[in-house]
């Protein structure tokens, strides 16, 4: 008996999406009250809220970067990660990763960030700077609180609409202070 229930839950998903893309996906329903939208979003805006470096030791360093996402979109989106390198004077201080690649329907959801439409989400991430022969100078800016950040990297996002997700990948170039 359990089976037969399979295969008729089954049908009835069938026969919905069936139902669903002959309604929507064929195109001849019309109405004069239907008026046209663009249905082209906007890219995710991606900044930097700060940089805040806490010296530990005399030799280490820990850099707090704190991004502003933002969905200037009517409809939600979700951003999935941010892979980014920190550069002081064109060298890389330290790299980092917040949030996950999502892989297919099985993916955890632990690592993603859901942005509303029209609003926004901050996201931190801690990376620790080390002081080698080197960094020297760029190790006196960092704890000194006097350097000029340049962040590059991808920011990886869905945008949702109606009955369907488009993924990108968007390179960025953020400049702070």
């Amino acid at each position: 008996m359990g089976l037969k229930a399979v295969y008729a839950a089954g049908g009835g998903v069938a026969a919905f999406v069936i139902a669903v893309f002959v309604v929507y996906g064929t195109g001849t329903h019309t109405s004069s009250n239907i008026s046209q939208t663009n249905t082209t979003a906007t890219p995710l805006t991606l900044s930097i809220k700060d940089i805040v470096p806490k010296q530990i030791n005399n030799h280490l360093a820990n850099i707090q970067v704190i991004f502003n996402a933002t969905n200037p979109n009517k409809g939600s989106a979700i951003l999935e990660s941010i892979a980014y390198d920190m550069l002081i004077d064109g060298k890389r201080i330290v790299s980092g990763t917040i949030g996950t690649r999502l892989e297919g329907f099985l993916s955890s959801s632990a690592g993603i960030y859901p942005i509303i439409g029209g609003g926004s989400v901050i996201l931190k991430d801690n990376q620790l700077f080390q002081r080698s022969n080197s960094t020297a100078g760029t190790w006196n800016e960092v704890v000194g609180g006097k350097a000029n950040y340049v962040i590059t990297g991808t920011m990886s996002y869905r945008q949702i609409s109606s009955l369907q997700a488009t993924s990108t990948d968007m390179n960025f170039r953020l400049v702070f202070p």
